[in-house]
């Protein structure tokens, strides 16, 4: 049986308590989201990204209602400050439906994004690329594919897009990127890695391995059902390790483990995570995993470190965004630098997607100090 998608859950817990959250982001100085059509205003530089192909046209943007803008700030988890710069679209668009997850990855400098809306099938069926130009995404290109169920692209530009059955392959770098070139008997969320020749599905009972032409179920190494878990329910590929998070017995909870790509385990969480539903990078020297409106900074071991504050308390999410929203992708760029991709709503309206630069200090995460309680 399926589970509930984190997206839906944590949109409706937090608005439950959205009156605490406001009260609480106010407090702490963070602004709160308005409508209006003027760019933000930016104290650090755009995010990196390399020449654009000279086939590359920007689009002229679409006509349509404003972004949301955002009055971002600081996020400091125990002795780590986390900064974030808004991105803002080129337009508003909206996300809806049962599952309005935002699929997103980068290849040749530019950003491609899958934005589901139940009620706009045009919008649903298309991948959109962008460029980022004066601290604003800017549109590059559109392609006639869906990629509202899974969205990954690979060092040598082949798209991953899966339909209900299988996975599909697009050569970006073809005559006709919007034709397939292979069909992989495989259904699952993707995720390629930019430094070697690379695509992990998540399929329901083990990560697929897409290498050289051959793909390989990968065995975790464990004495349960899929490694050392009962039931995995989360699993992302981070540089050259397989973060994951599930069951370690059909108790409920759910706990952190990282693997290398022959399946053996380097890391496991020795507390429960937040949420069975989590975006996880590694960063230098230890791993950060959104788990619905928190953030945990886990050591290289697994050790857990700290986190960010629930909705309706100090230093939560809302203080560095400036409002609720929730995260679907990480987007790694300089070692100290990621985007962030995911969406922000309100009771009153549908979703809107979000772009956040984030950046952070130096101090590696085995320099933070370790809370009283935790297990080591």
């Amino acid at each position: 049986m399926r589970k509930i998608q984190r997206r839906d859950f944590l949109k409706a817990m937090g608005l439950a308590t959205a009156a605490l959250g406001l009260t609480a982001c106010g407090g702490s100085g963070a602004a709160s989201a308005s409508s209006v059509s003027s760019a933000p205003a930016s104290s650090s530089s755009a995010p990196s990204a390399s020449t654009q192909p000279e086939a590359a046209v920007d689009k002229a943007a679409p006509a349509g209602a404003p972004v949301t803008q955002f009055q971002t700030g600081e996020l400091t988890i125990g002795e780590y400050t986390f900064k974030a710069q808004y991105i803002p679209f080129d337009v508003r668009r909206e996300v809806g439906g049962a599952y309005h997850v935002i699929h997103a990855d980068s290849y040749r400098g530019n950003y491609f994004f899958s934005f589901y809306n139940e009620d706009d099938e045009e919008q649903s069926a298309k991948i959109f690329e962008y460029a980022i130009k004066d601290d604003r995404l800017t549109p590059v290109e559109e392609y006639n594919i869906d990629g509202s169920n899974a969205l990954s692209i690979d060092r040598n530009g082949i798209l991953y897009a899966m339909d209900n059955f299988d996975v599909y392959c697009y050569d970006l770098n073809g005559s006709d990127p919007e034709e397939p070139s292979d069909a992989l008997d495989y259904s699952g969320s993707c995720y390629s890695s930019k430094d070697r020749d690379l695509t992990v599905i998540y399929w329901p009972f083990a990560p697929v391995l897409v290498q050289d032409g051959e793909y390989t179920e990968l065995t975790l190494k464990g004495d349960n059902e899929i490694g050392p878990f009962y039931r995995m329910s989360s699993l992302n590929l981070s540089e050259d390790e397989l973060l994951t998070v599930g069951e370690l017995e059909s108790s409920g909870d759910d706990y952190f483990a990282a693997f290398d790509l022959d399946g053996n385990e380097l890391a496991r969480s020795s507390q429960p995570v937040g949420n069975f539903d989590a975006v996880m990078m590694k960063r230098p020297n230890g791993y950060l995993l959104d788990t619905g409106y928190m953030w945990e900074l886990y050591a290289p071991d697994g050790t857990f470190l700290e986190k960010s504050l629930p909705v309706g308390e100090r230093e939560t999410l809302c203080q560095l965004c400036g409002d609720f929203c929730t995260f679907d992708v990480f987007l790694p760029l300089e070692e100290n630098a990621f985007l962030a991709v995911g969406h922000h709503g309100k009771a009153t309206e549908p979703d809107e997607p979000v772009v956040f630069r984030i950046t952070t200090d130096s101090v590696s995460y085995t320099h933070l100090t370790l809370p009283t309680n935790s297990l080591v």
